[in-house]
This record gives structure tokens, C-alpha cells and sequence, in this order.
């Protein structure tokens, strides 16, 4: 099967130790799953790769959803996870790793470890800010989705955005930013240098601003945006595998 192919969420039973990833806005586990897969094999972890509300489908049911509803998809993800595991990871792509972040922050007496893939962080420039707010013309704008370095990859993501979901996504991103400090656990971070869709100084202010003592970025020099379907892949599955076989050995 090919599953740089497939768009649908899935849960790969393993070991007590769990690991929650998640997509990015506008995409699918298609973009994360050779990657979860991979880490799987490697570690022999239990893997949830869910489907967040809105996703998968058509922009407009994206339209029909907030940033409280991906929140609750990844929750709800989080807790079947706890009921096969002990020791849990939560881990993401983009606006994946700011959900990442987040639930560690909410929930940190249940997630041991956290990764971020080019997670966003609430860093926009001004016009980016003034283009979500001001602009009351268009329902929908340009699709961000598919900013990888590979000629032959793509992911599998919607073609245009509605702007009222852009805006959820950003109050979301702001708000995990200015609740950092209070990430204790174990972080690893990695950050494409080139990256068209998230600055690459988000990936400098995780490392800045989270509470951890436990803190290690690695920068992607060879991919864009979507770095887990970019030829720093293999990279990101060997350090990740490393990361959590580090928690196995702690326990």
C-alpha cells in the first residue's frame, strides 16, 4: 500500500508507550503517516494518527469549524491513547505541533514528552494580520498546503482556505505561544530553515520560551513546510525513534 497516498487516520497498536501525531491545517495524515509509521516500526510504540474536525473533506466544512474543534479531535485522541499506554508522547506537524504543544501544556500530568515539526507559534507579520482582519471581500483565499523541496512528493491538502478558519488558527497559534512557559516535559523540535508557510523563528521561540529544562532543536536543511513527506524524513523518524527510546530507557 501506498500510504504517502492514503488520507485516512489510523491507530497502530504497540507497546505502553503511546504516541499522538497530528496533521497540519488544511491536510491530512497522508502528510504524517510514512513518518508514524516509521516510528512505529522503529520503536514499537502504539501510533494514533487522527483526522481533525473539518479536515479530509471539502473547505467548506472547514468553514464549519474552529480551532476548539481540532482541539477536541486531538483530546479525543489523547484519551483512547491513555487507555492502551503509560508513558505518552504527543508530536505534530505545523499547526499539528501547536496542538502538540498545547495539549502538553493543559494536560502535563499525562504527556511525558513533546516534538514539533515546524509548529507554529503565533509569529505573523503585520500584514498577514491585517490581511485576516480587514479584508471582508473574499470568503476564501489561496491554499497554503504542499511546500515541499521533493519534485515528487505532494500532499494531500485543500486548494483554498476560508478566511473565518484562518482566523481560528490564528487566535489558536497566539495563544499556545503566550502559554510556552509553562511546557515542563522533554521537547524536541525540529525546523526547516526554508519554510513558506511558518517562519523559521518559530522554531527559535519554542526553544526560547518553553519551561523545560530538556530542550534540543534540530534544524531541516533540506526540506520546505511539509518536512515529513521532504528528504529530511528519514532524519526526523531516526531522531524522533532516538527521543522516545531515550523516555523507554528512563522508565
Amino acid at each position: 500500500m501506498d500510504y504517502d497516498a492514503d488520507p485516512n487516520p489510523f491507530y497502530l497498536k504497540g507497546s505502553r508507550t503511546g504516541v499522538l501525531l497530528l496533521h497540519g491545517f488544511t491536510s491530512t495524515p497522508q502528510s504524517i503517516a510514512y513518518v508514524g509509521r516509521a516510528i512505529h516500526d522503529a520503536t514499537g510504540a502504539t501510533l494514533s494518527v487522527p483526522l481533525l474536525a473539518g479536515h479530509g473533506e471539502t473547505p467548506e466544512a472547514l468553514e464549519q469549524t474552529g480551532y476548539k474543534d481540532w482541539l477536541a479531535s486531538a483530546e479525543a485522541a489523547l484519551e483512547m491513547l491513555l487507555g492502551d499506554c503509560d508513558r505518552i508522547i504527543v508530536a505534530g506537524l505545523s499547526l499539528g505541533g501547536t496542538i502538540a504543544l498545547n495539549l502538553a501544556i493543559r494536560f502535563a500530568d499525562q504527556v511525558d514528552q513533546v516534538i514539533t515539526i515546524n509548529g507554529s507559534t503565533g509569529l505573523y507579520r503585520p500584514e498577514q494580520v491585517a490581511g485576516l482582519f480587514c479584508d471582508k471581500s473574499n470568503r476564501f483565499q489561496r491554499g497554503i498546503g504542499s511546500d515541499i523541496c521533493h519534485p515528487d512528493r505532494h500532499e494531500i491538502c485543500y486548494d483554498k482556505i476560508p478566511y473565518a478558519t484562518m482566523r481560528e488558527r490564528f487566535v489558536l497559534t497566539c495563544a499556545t505561544g503566550a502559554m510556552l512557559p509553562n511546557l515542563k516535559q522533554p521537547i524536541l523540535i525540529f525546523q526547516s530553515r526554508t519554510d513558506h508557510v511558518v517562519a523559521p523563528e518559530n522554531g527559535l521561540r519554542i526553544m526560547r520560551d518553553v519551561g523545560s529544562s530538556d530542550v534540543t532543536l534540530y534544524w531541516l536543511e533540506n526540506s520546505f513546510h511539509v518536512a515529513t513527506l521532504d528528504y529530511d524524513r528519514d532524519l526526523i523518524v531516526q531522531k524522533t525513534s532516538e527521543f522516545i527510546g531515550a523516555l523507554t530507557r528512563e522508565i
